[in-house]
């Protein structure tokens, strides 16, 4: 069973939600870097980074800006990152031809 989804990262900005990054949640991942992750916190790694100077919400001693973030493994609140649904593909059988 797979456990890597695409996932859209958001931080809190005031009294919302704002989207900093794009990336993958492991869903089913517990240690990251060697520590216990708690139970509201997910592993992630960002791939599109959208706003450079946003603080991440968990920031470690090297990453404490989306920016840095950029291709990196992390803990992010599980409340604050979206997983993305799946791309279909259409089979063969399904396209239709004129």
């Amino acid at each position: 069973m797979d456990d890597t989804h695409q996932c859209q990262l958001y931080i809190w900005d005031g009294t919302e939600k704002t989207l900093v990054a794009r990336g993958k949640v492991f869903e089913a991942v517990t240690v990251l870097h060697g520590m216990e992750l708690s139970e509201d916190e997910v592993k992630v790694t960002v791939d599109e980074v959208l706003m450079l100077f946003a603080l991440v919400p968990v920031p470690t001693d090297e990453v404490y800006i989306v920016a840095q973030a950029f291709q990196c493994f992390l803990a992010w609140p599980r409340d604050l990152v979206v997983t993305e649904p799946p791309v279909q593909t259409l089979k063969p059988t399904n396209i239709l031809h004129f």
